[in-house]
């Protein structure tokens, strides 16, 4: 197995409707968005593998603001290559910054 991981930290808007998302909530929508896209993802390890990714700090319910994710992958992409994948999967509201 691929043990290498290539970290990616992007930064995020979380606006509109999605401020009313928890932190749980968002996690889900990344990852489902994730798996949506062709991007070599990187799995955790174990029983039932998700996509390894890590969050900085949880927004307050209800408060808008940056929130910045760090997402793995098994090859090194661009910024841009994740940016043109990823933002046509994302829900209204969850806009990733330049």
């Amino acid at each position: 197995m691929n043990d290498i991981k290539f970290p990616l930290k992007v930064r995020f808007y979380k606006g509109n409707d999605m401020r009313y998302f928890s932190a749980l909530d968002l996690v889900r929508v990344f990852e489902r968005a994730l798996r949506r896209t062709s991007l070599p993802l990187y799995f955790t390890k174990g029983f039932s593998p998700r996509v390894k990714m890590s969050f900085s700090r949880a927004l307050k319910l209800g408060v808008e603001g940056e929130i910045e994710v760090t997402f793995y992958f098994t090859r090194e992409i661009s910024a841009d290559e994740l940016k043109g994948k990823l933002s046509s999967q994302l829900p209204d509201g969850l806009i990733m910054a330049d």
